[in-house]
This record gives C-alpha cells, sequence and structure tokens, in this order.
C-alpha cells in the first residue's frame, strides 16, 4: 500500500469513527410524551429529541392586510389559482356582508399544528448518535397537493 492510500484510508476511517450528522426517516407513533419510531426496533422517546420550534405549539407577531376581491394566480400560490373572499356578520344582521379590505397590525397568532400521532418526520442524527433533532414533517411525492378536508 502506497503512501497516499494509506493516508486516504486512515482519513476516512477517522471521518467515519467521527460518527458525522445522518438524515433519518421516522413516523410519530405518540404524539404526548412524543415518541418517534425509525424503525420497528428503535423508538425514540422525547429524552432524545431535539424538535425545531415550528413543529411545536408556538407564538408569532404577525400582521394582515386583506383585500377583496383579489386572485391569486397558479405561480403565486402553487397548485391552482385561489380566490380571497370573507364574511362576517355582527350580531342581529341577518346576512353576512363580505369585507373589502381589512388591515390587522400586530396581533398575536398561536400556532397549534405540533407533532401528531402518524406525522413523517426528517430528523437529523446528531454527532454522537445520542440525540435526533427533528427538522420537519414530509410527505410523500404523490400526496404534495393534497389538503385535509373540512369536517
Amino acid at each position: 500500500m502506497s503512501l497516499l492510500e494509506l493516508i486516504k484510508t486512515t482519513a476516512l476511517a477517522a471521518f467515519q469513527a467521527s460518527n458525522p450528522v445522518n438524515i433519518v426517516l421516522g413516523k410519530v407513533i405518540e404524539a404526548k410524551p412524543l415518541k418517534i419510531e425509525i424503525h420497528s426496533k428503535l423508538i425514540l422517546s422525547d429524552e432524545f429529541l431535539l424538535v425545531a420550534e415550528h413543529l411545536t405549539r408556538h407564538e408569532r407577531i404577525a400582521s394582515i392586510q386583506f383585500e377583496y376581491p383579489k386572485s391569486y394566480t397558479k405561480g403565486q400560490i402553487g397548485d391552482e389559482g385561489k380566490q380571497t373572499s370573507s364574511k362576517r356578520q355582527n350580531q342581529g344582521e341577518s346576512t353576512a356582508v363580505p369585507y373589502e379590505e381589512y388591515e390587522m397590525k400586530y396581533l398575536k397568532l398561536v400556532l397549534e399544528d405540533g407533532l401528531k400521532e402518524g406525522d413523517k418526520v426528517i430528523m437529523h442524527r446528531v454527532q454522537g448518535g445520542q440525540k435526533y433533532f427533528v427538522s420537519d414533517r414530509y410527505k410523500e411525492g404523490d400526496s404534495v397537493w393534497h389538503y385535509q378536508q373540512k369536517q
């Protein structure tokens, strides 16, 4: 073995021994306490998980600017064009009237869509393998534009 090959082999072995970050797919099997299954023999409990904030219940400050009528094209929204709509009805009024323009500054939004049973997640195994960072949910390619219907 040449000196160059020996250096390459040693460097590769050192890299593999350092246990770099790996991307892992999992499925939430329990939301509270959080448990994620990587495969049938490896289920991670919340003590081994670091979860990105957007996958938890959290607050944001936002502003709303609404204009009616307004259309959004497929290129602006993604899967199909959309038309804005609104309804307001004060107590005692018999019919709803659309807002034509509406603006609210600095409202507090509480985003409640945390991880739930059945969610498919992308995780990164942190160096050393003891912790996993849950970075996002994912969907299979054939269900990218599928939205839950109103119940």
